[in-house]
């Protein structure tokens, strides 16, 4: 079993700085560059180009086979996650305790006060029988009955 992290352990690549500024390092360690490079970085949605040109394959095959390997890795997190917790984190299966289940149903009618009830039978506080002594015991209000079974 796995726990996740509440801080993710890695910085953006790259993030916008001022115009024509040279690539740095700035205090949180991040990589700041220039206005017009973050834009160019940020428009791009073909990377056909990186295969076509022989030259900038070559240069950067194992970068695109590990860019790969991150994106199915993303893709078996997002569909795990997905069928785990559901797409709605409002309703996730592990979200925690449900709570209470809907109203109970009618109660029933103690047999001495329904329809076909028998008054005589009001005082009878409980019928049990005892293994120990192999009597049937009686509590009708407070005395005692036992009773030995036929044998």
């Amino acid at each position: 079993m796995a726990n996740i992290n509440d801080n993710i352990r890695g910085k953006k690549l790259y993030k916008e700085g001022s115009d024509g500024q040279e690539a740095t390092k700035d205090s949180n360690g991040e990589i700041v560059i220039s206005k017009e490079k973050a834009a160019e970085l940020d428009s791009l949605n073909d990377i056909s180009e990186l295969f076509n040109d022989d030259g900038l394959y070559q240069a950067n095959k194992f970068l695109l086979k590990q860019v790969e390997d991150l994106r199915t890795d993303v893709e078996e997190l997002h569909t795990f996650i997905k069928d785990a917790f559901g797409k709605d984190s409002t309703s996730a299966a592990s979200k925690g305790d449900t709570g209470a289940t809907g109203p109970q149903g009618p109660q029933g009618l103690k047999g001495n006060t329904g329809a076909d009830g028998n008054s005589h039978l009001n005082n009878i506080k409980s019928i049990t029988f005892n293994g120990k002594t192999n009597q049937l015991e009686v509590i009708i209000g407070d005395a005692v009955y036992k009773f030995n079974p036929d044998k």
